[in-house]
């Protein structure tokens, strides 16, 4: 790619389906961004073994991690962005946790499928700007049902993260400044977004809410409230 600036790793809910790689890879051709589809899923629709398989999803964050150092060794100079769904934002997550400060430029959740409780402080750390959290209350089928009988990607039985928004500890509030959350809102029904898993991964609401979060001049930065 020429007057490439930077590159986008896509990383897929469990099971694998592919779609929100493929919308991604589609939205962002615009802009000077290599894509990558970071595979990690045990098979084609294991969605409970991908969620459950704690070894499988270690493994596989360091495979991340590492390829996340190697790109910054041989592209310093360029930007890197890390977009991940559902279950896949654990894989998303182990991997910041484990990355030096400032590494990559922005993390995007969506919908994710691990405890609210999570511990975001290194993983935050990593971020040079933002990560950023697009959670709906209506989300409740996978992460309410789902979670609360097969547990979520960390491994808790109960409601995700991106059915209730990430907790912000009362003593980490400062260190929670990089967190931005975004909430569903019925006027995102316009952009095919219905408040449920699939709505965040819908052409429409990537190309209005998404895409603009990764032109290099975006950026704005919102204190979290404690919870």
């Amino acid at each position: 790619m020429q007057n490439r600036e930077g590159v986008v790793y896509i990383i897929d809910g469990a099971g694998g389906s592919g779609w929100t790689p493929l919308v991604f890879r589609r939205s962002l051709s615009g802009l000077p961004y290599e894509v990558k589809h970071f595979r990690w899923g045990t098979g084609y629709m294991r969605i409970i073994n991908d969620l459950t398989d704690r070894e499988n999803i270690e493994s596989r964050s360091n495979e991340l991690r590492q390829s996340i150092e190697a790109h910054k060794r041989e592209h310093p100079h360029e930007r890197i962005y890390v977009i991940a769904k559902s279950a896949g934002t654990m894989i998303a997550l182990r991997a910041l946790s484990d990355l030096p400060q400032h590494t990559v430029e922005k993390a995007i959740l969506l919908s994710p499928a691990v405890s609210p409780g999570f511990d975001l402080s290194n993983a935050l750390r990593a971020c040079k700007q933002e990560l950023i959290n697009f959670w709906s209350p209506n989300d409740h089928f996978f992460l309410n049902l789902g979670t609360s009988l097969f547990g979520t990607a960390d491994g808790i039985k109960g409601k995700g993260a991106g059915l209730v928004g990430f907790d912000i500890p009362k003593e980490s509030v400062e260190e929670y400044a990089k967190l931005r959350q975004i909430k569903w809102e019925p006027s995102m029904m316009k952009l095919l977004h219905m408040g449920d898993h699939a709505g965040n991964s819908m052409p429409p609401f990537v190309d209005k809410h998404i895409v603009p979060l990764l032109h290099p001049g975006e950026y704005r930065q919102q204190a979290p409230q404690a919870g």
